[in-house]
């Protein structure tokens, strides 16, 4: 009996039903091969245990998928992705009625997100560079110090380092700065951004800049590994689209955010060129060892 040993990154309770649940089904629908999982706590050792060949699969953020084709010397490849990794954005917010747009950022203060987060910072790090602003990165200790120059000042908020911005906590961390007054502005995920509407916690708050679309997580697998499991795990997974109405299926589909699973494309492999660019630039393309 062949298997599929896939690994992802317990970066909230979730995560164990998700994997229960896809493993249950894989097992019942495969007759000649056997699916498991294993639980990372940080994307850096995923990333180290798919170059060594002691996962198949990895369930990775784009920072890490960037990492493994690096490490790998592009010897990784991302075959399959959720709908909702297509089109993935970062959005500045900021109290109401205090900005209309990147100029208007002169001399305020800016947070961004964990430093391996691309949606909260190396993203909007990016693009903020892109706009021709002065940027100086300070210490958080220098918050409440006031300038009246116009450099634009960055703040980390590095809050979950190791999960690349999976817990949202350190855009949840931007987000209360900014509803103190203890910064102007700040950079979060598309979708923490739907979720604070939905929920209505910060209703002070607006979003004054909208980036480009990128992707976000993907399977990674090494372009070495086996034919014919790779694309039985693909045919499984895309599988579940069919079964929407299954509970189970449905219920584990909400958990992980998405509608269908999706083959990751040519086009769908452009949205990590920039991010690729980005990481380049930051110094960051490099994975932690341990």
């Amino acid at each position: 009996m062949k298997s599929i040993l896939v690994g992802a990154v317990a970066y909230a309770p979730q995560i164990v039903p998700i994997w229960d649940t896809i493993r249950e089904y894989a097992n019942d629908y495969f007759k000649d091969i056997r699916l498991d999982y294993v639980l990372f706590s940080n994307y850096e050792r995923q990333v180290q245990w798919l170059k060594e060949g002691k996962i198949d699969i990895a369930w990775n953020t784009n920072v890490a998928f960037i990492r493994s084709r690096h490490c790998t010397n592009n010897g990784a490849e991302a075959i399959l992705m959720r709908d909702t990794d297509i089109g993935f954005k970062s959005v500045f917010v900021a109290k109401r009625d205090t900005m209309k747009g990147l100029e208007d950022l002169k001399g305020k203060k800016f947070g961004l997100g964990s430093l391996d987060s691309a949606q909260a910072a190396i993203m909007p790090l990016f693009y903020l560079q892109q706009a021709s602003l002065t940027l100086k990165e300070m210490p958080l200790d220098s918050l409440h110090q006031s300038s009246a120059d116009d450099t634009l000042k960055v703040y980390r908020f590095n809050s979950d380092v190791g999960k690349h911005g999976d817990t949202g906590r350190s855009e949840f961390d931007v987000l209360d700065k900014i509803k103190s007054g203890e910064l102007d502005a700040g950079a979060i995920g598309s979708t923490t951004w739907v979720r604070v509407m939905q929920e209505g916690n910060y209703p002070q708050m607006v979003n004054f800049y909208t980036s480009p679309a990128y992707c976000h997580c993907n399977f990674t697998t090494l372009k070495s590994f086996d034919s014919y499991l790779k694309r039985s795990f693909v045919e499984m997974m895309k599988s579940q689209n069919a079964l929407k109405n299954d509970p189970k299926i449905a219920h584990m589909m909400s958990l992980e955010g998405l509608n269908e699973w999706v083959l990751c494309d040519e086009n769908a492999l452009k949205g990590y060129e920039e991010i690729a660019q980005a990481m380049k630039e930051q110094i960051l393309i490099e994975s932690k060892e341990f």
